[in-house]
């Protein structure tokens, strides 16, 4: 497996978003959201080229399409073509998908003529992903985190066994473990989410707003 990343928060933003106003937030890793490809591929490398200007050094991660979508090589393509640090694949249904990924990021970097292995992943499990989390366990080198994409209450019975499942799962395989986006909610109630989500194993947590950037990097310091 590859190298347990070390992230707090993990902010996914639209590619329609101010590149300064994304960087003032703070996030130790800002995902850029690919979902709506091809119409936002013109925003996307307005985008990059913002950001490469304020942050030369810090590589961004982007956010594929599930493989069900039929899109998901495209947006590998663009994400690499942009120096993709990390991508983050959204709907993964078993590790089998995260070969596939990784086996078409080599093909990917090879044709962008970089060495192949040096885009990591981040893996979203579905329901499916969660009720196959075994097969996540040594499926890529690559395979650098664990998360799972929410849907649920947070205080329900199915939140709370799917995100421990993660957890366990992520802590088998010696890599990171990244909490779903929250419902929407108030400060205290997302930081008492956050607390919540330390306790049970995760070291950082995804998150689409602004305002929650700093608390999930306080929270997620202790």
């Amino acid at each position: 497996m590859a190298k347990s990343l070390k992230i707090r928060s993990w902010f996914i933003v639209d590619p329609s978003a101010k590149a300064a106003t994304v960087h003032s937030a703070g996030a130790d890793v800002t995902v850029l959201d690919l979902m709506d490809l091809p119409e936002s591929e013109n925003a996307v490398g307005d985008f990059c080229q913002a950001w490469a200007a304020l942050t030369p050094a810090a590589g961004l991660s982007f956010l594929l399409p599930a493989f069900s979508s039929a899109r998901t090589e495209a947006a590998i393509d663009l994400a690499i073509q942009h120096g993709a640090a990390s991508v983050v694949l959204s709907g993964v249904r078993n590790g089998a998908e995260v070969q596939r990924l990784d086996m078409t990021l080599r093909v990917a970097e090879i044709r962008a003529g970089l060495a192949p292995g040096k885009t990591r992943i981040v893996a979203l499990a579905n329901a499916s992903g969660i009720l196959a989390a075994s097969s996540f366990e040594r499926c890529s080198n690559r395979l650098a985190a664990l998360g799972w994409e929410g849907g649920y209450g947070p205080s329900s019975d199915t939140a709370r066994v799917a995100a421990g499942t993660i957890a366990l799962t992520a802590a088998a395989a010696g890599i990171t473990a990244v909490d779903a986006v929250s419902p929407a909610m108030d400060a205290a109630a997302f930081l008492a989410d956050c607390e919540r989500a330390r306790a049970n194993g995760f070291s950082g947590k995804l998150c689409r707003s602004l305002d929650q950037v700093a608390i999930i990097n306080r929270i997620f310091s202790v």
